[in-house]
């Protein structure tokens, strides 16, 4: 920027911190309005339970105080807004050659400032940035002017990679803490409003800078050790470690689409290396689908073997030794009928031969016994 364009952007800028001025005000009203109408919907169910307990409702001043309680629990966030808001120091509004000077250090700061009429953006880029071996480039940091007025509601700036490397698994993070242009300020974020509230520009893109080139493991969106990611063995998708699991015979990294339980052991297997219960047909590793069915030698998980048989092998040696058992017994039940049937007929034939022979033309002869002949 040339003396002119400084002087200009200068005095736009100025313009913007009393529009900030205001806005902080008039966040204050409205933050204050709210715990107003919080308040008075406490006192309102403060006089129900008061009502309630006079005439013994009891159920009625349990409502009460579940309401009150929830209030209650809702105060905390805009208390600590308003007071916030209130506790600022009261910071006189910056010349014009102050914020000038601003302009100007920033320019020996970061060697180029631009300033994109059609954004009002004021813009610098800063070095390539490389994090733990792992380069990323350059980044384009932008304050938007008009939105200074907006600092409390969100950030007026963005980041831009210039020459982008992001993380593998996601196109949208350009650096550990920078997700779709939008920094993780952290612990930095009062910092930096504050340098935007006081006009102190130079200060505000050099604390974004440090955050830029400083990686805190505690936070990021893709971490540095799955930058470029791990790729699907099976697949080629691009994974996190988080995300990743190892195959147990190959120990290749495969992705969930791609992994199968063990049903037996519950080891992780890949598709290559999975086997499957031939029986209820889940998924084994390759240790387990070594067990074979002792008659047809299948492939079994542990739930469907049964004595070394599979289910189906069980029902049909069951079947065999029922059959076996009945063909024993009805040969039993023949053996003993057929002895039966000779006893009975020899039985008769001893009966016979002892009785004496009655000749048909004897008759009304008393018969004499061949025993008593011969006596």
């Amino acid at each position: 920027m040339n003396d002119k364009e400084v002087v200009r952007v200068a005095g736009v800028i100025q313009d913007v911190l009393r529009q900030l001025r205001r806005s902080r005000y008039m966040r204050c009203m409205a933050q204050l309005s709210l715990f107003a109408g919080t308040m008075q919907e406490l006192v309102r169910n403060s006089r129900k339970l008061s009502a309630a307990l006079s005439r013994d409702w009891y159920a009625a001043a349990e409502r009460s105080c579940k309401n009150i309680s929830a209030q209650l629990s809702d105060i905390s966030f805009p208390v600590s807004n308003i007071q916030s808001l209130l506790d600022r120091c009261h910071e006189e509004i910056p010349k014009l050659s102050e914020i000038a000077d601003e302009l100007w250090t920033l320019r020996e700061e970061f060697g180029d400032v631009e300033f994109n009429g059609e954004e009002n953006a004021l813009c610098v880029i800063t070095e390539p940035i490389t994090l733990e071996d792992i380069y990323l480039g350059r980044f384009r940091i932008a304050l938007y002017v008009d939105c200074l007025c907006e600092l409390y509601q969100k950030a007026p700036y963005f980041v831009m990679a210039t020459d982008p490397h992001p993380a593998g698994t996601d196109d949208a993070v350009t650096h550990p803490h920078v997700s779709h242009n939008v920094v993780c300020e952290g612990d930095g974020a009062a910092a930096i409003r504050a340098a935007l509230e006081e006009g102190r520009l130079c200060d505000f893109f050099c604390l974004v800078r440090s955050i830029l080139t400083t990686y805190n493991p505690a936070s990021p969106y893709v971490s540095l050790s799955d930058w470029h990611g791990i790729a699907c063995y099976e697949c080629g998708y691009v994974m996190t470690g988080e995300d990743s699991y190892y195959c147990i015979s190959c120990e290749n990294a495969i992705c969930d689409s791609c992994s199968f339980g063990c049903a037996d052991c519950g080891e992780v297997a890949c598709k290559s290396c999975a086997g499957m219960c031939e029986i209820c047909e889940r998924s084994l590793c390759s240790s387990c689908a070594k067990t074979l069915c002792g008659a047809c030698e299948s492939v079994c998980c542990e739930s469907c073997l049964d004595e070394g048989l599979c289910m189906n092998c069980k029902d049909e040696r069951e079947s065999d030794e029922e059959q076996e058992t009945e063909s024993t017994e009805e040969a039993s039940e023949k053996r003993e009928t057929t002895v039966a049937g000779s006893q009975l007929a020899n039985g008769g034939q001893r009966a016979c031969a002892d009785c004496s022979t009655v000749q048909p033309h004897g008759v009304g002869q008393t018969p004499v016994l061949p025993r008593q002949v011969a006596q």
